[in-house]
Formats: C-alpha cells, structure tokens, sequence
C-alpha cells in the first residue's frame, strides 16, 4: 500500500461522504459523479469498501456518532466533522485491517486541514470512545 495514494483516497472518500450528505445520496444512485478522474490516483479496493460499507451502514454509523457526541445533536456537528466521523468509524468498524489509532490519527489530521480549531479534540474524543468500547 502506497501511503500518499491511501491519504489522497481517505481524504477523497470524506469527501464523498460529504456529497452523499450533501445530496441525500444514501442510496448510492451517484456513484459514478463521485469517482469520476479520480481513477488512477485513487486506491480503488479501499475506496470501494468504504463506499459500500458506508451506504449499507450509515444508519448504524451514524448511531455510534450519536451515542458518543453527547453533548452535540447530530443535524448541529458541522457536515465536514460529520463526513470525517463517518468516514473514521466506516474504517473502525469494517476495515478491521487498519489499524483503529491510525484510523483516529488520520481523522485529526483531516479535521485540521477541513475543520474548525475544534474540530480536531472534537473527533478525538467521540473515535477514541468508539475504540475504548469496542475493546472492552
């Protein structure tokens, strides 16, 4: 696994997080708007399981993302944060070959290049509770 084409399609797939949102796309009807160009810079087995396993699961993520931000309603976290706890606990929970603190490691960064100076402690604390229960 090349580490840069892994960073570039996990900051893609937030992005198409962001636009399934943005597009009440849960059913997964745009597929081909989301990956079009971005073919040959892409790790395209990783993006594929993300994108298949967030749409069959969003409900369930999206259940984690309530249960842990307890002090934040869903429909009031800022949609980037959201697109970056979905895309966090999609890899926690279904691409068990990634290591959890690498999964959180990698969802701080995304929060401080996209998100508010709160954004990362924010996705710290509700990935790091996520962890800790699936552990116990």
């Amino acid at each position: 696994m090349n580490v840069n084409k892994r960073k570039l399609s996990r900051e893609h797939m937030m992005k198409v997080i962001y636009q399934i949102e943005a597009r009440n796309d849960f059913e997964g009807s745009d597929r081909d708007i989301y990956f079009e160009d971005n073919g040959k810079k892409l790790e395209k087995e990783y993006c594929d399981k993300v994108y298949e396993s967030f749409l069959k699961s969003h409900s369930r993520i999206d259940d984690n993302i309530k249960k842990y931000s307890t002090e934040w309603d869903i429909s009031r976290i800022a949609k980037i944060d959201l697109s970056i706890l979905r895309l966090a606990i999609t890899e926690i929970l279904f691409l068990t070959d990634i290591d959890a603190a690498i999964t959180i490691n990698e969802a701080i960064n995304l929060a401080k290049l996209y998100g508010t100076e709160n954004s990362p402690a924010f996705i710290n604390a509700v990935l790091g509770a996520i962890v800790k229960e699936r552990r116990e």
